[in-house]
């Protein structure tokens, strides 16, 4: 269970200190209305200095491009590849990142169903939890056919070129006092899938490793956990990040777009004026300039002056080369140029991205040349070098 700490977040209208306080059970928080981004940015900096491992998990680079001076600050892509591998118990993370698929795409309970039995058979087999291996296994799912079937095969079939850089382990996330930059993704969806399998990774990784004090934030949360008109899945994704013993942090500025289920499950909200009417529609609103702080735990509820957080920048940590060489892949790119004698790099690119990463090929690619196992020569007619292993 995570240890107690106190969040200084303003100024009362008196003049006393505002804080909160975090940690032990009931540790959600939720941050909502116009100033959502900001009000984040200062639960990030309040956090810091209370001594948490702060992890922040930014959608759309609102903290990233303010306190990457305070915090490492990593490109999404660096830890992506490692949230593709099963974390133990293997089991429960391949059920969670199943139920990342479903909330991130806004699956069915049938497609959900699906997904959660391929799931399974790519945790038994060892692979990877990656939309190429789940597109893999999914039509050869027992039990299941028909237009669920097709038409979730369509979907998986469109993130397959996700681009990730094997980098970082999920290990340096537990280190704290990082932020992961998700609003470069190449489209949105993207960004919010891998989001979705973030929590999954990092909800296993505490689980297995019963290490619950750290302090998650995520900011454009309605983009995850959204609100419908109708279940479409069971929300296990949403249940387990409520339910953990860490203590996690919520920040949106759309309330009308979140789940209801967030909405309860939040103990301590910290909002501005115009999202009174989500919280409590007949309540007093805040003084001018002012935000409102309630926790229902006591209860209580007061105005706050938020702090002033100071912007701080600094450059993001560089992603380095693949730390981990795939022999499948480097025996699939010499049959390839074995087998195609006008094959160039872009070609041997675009024909494995299907079944490897895209940047684990480029870099397998040079890896090889290097070595002098691979020798680039001109062509006599068309574009790039001959491949020749």
């Amino acid at each position: 269970m995570s240890p107690q700490r106190t969040l200084w977040v303003g100024y009362e209208a008196g003049g006393e200190r505002a804080t909160v306080e975090v940690g032990g059970p009931g540790s959600k928080v939720l941050l909502l209305g116009s100033r959502a981004s900001e009000l984040a940015a200062l639960a990030a900096v309040a956090s810091k200095e209370a001594g948490a491992r702060t992890v922040i998990f930014d959608l759309d680079g609102y903290i990233s491009n303010r306190l990457s001076g305070l915090f490492d600050t990593f490109d999404y892509r660096s830890f992506l590849y490692d949230a593709f591998r099963l974390e133990e118990p293997e089991a429960w993370h391949s059920q969670m990142a199943a139920a990342a698929y479903a909330v991130a795409l806004d699956l069915s309970v049938e497609e959900e169903a699906i997904v959660n039995s391929a799931m399974q058979v790519v945790a038994s087999e060892g692979s990877l939890l990656s939309p190429v291996a789940l597109h893999d296994v999914i039509g050869k799912v027992e039990g299941f056919r028909g237009f669920h079937l097709d038409r979730l095969s369509g979907r998986i079939g469109t993130l397959k070129h996700f681009d990730a850089v094997d980098d970082q382990s999920f290990s340096r996330l537990a280190k704290g006092n990082v932020i992961v930059d998700f609003h470069r993704a190449s489209y949105p969806l993207a960004g919010e899938l891998a989001l979705a399998l973030f929590v999954a990774k990092v909800l296993a990784h505490t689980r297995s490793n019963s290490d619950h004090d750290l302090f998650f934030l995520l900011t454009e949360a309605h983009r995850l956990f959204r609100s419908s008109p109708r279940p479409l899945h069971q929300d296990r994704l949403l249940s387990a990040l409520v339910g953990s013993h860490s203590t996690v942090a919520f920040g949106t500025d759309q309330p009308a777009s979140l789940s209801p289920r967030l909405l309860d499950s939040c103990p301590v909200i910290l909002f501005s004026n115009d999202a009174m009417s989500f919280v409590d529609p007949n309540g007093k609103p805040p003084l001018p300039g002012s935000c409102i702080l309630e926790d229902r735990r006591r209860p209580s509820r007061f105005d706050v002056y938020p702090r002033l957080i100071v912007t701080k920048t600094g450059e993001y940590v560089a992603a380095r080369a693949s730390r981990f060489p795939n022999p499948g892949l480097t025996g699939a790119i010499l049959e390839v140029v074995g087998s195609y004698p006008l094959s160039t790099p872009e070609s041997v690119v675009n024909f494995l991205s299907a079944e490897f990463l895209t940047s684990d090929v480029v870099s397998a690619l040079d890896s090889l040349q290097r070595q002098g196992a691979l020798v680039l020569e001109p062509k006599e007619t068309g574009s790039g070098p001959r491949c020749s292993a």
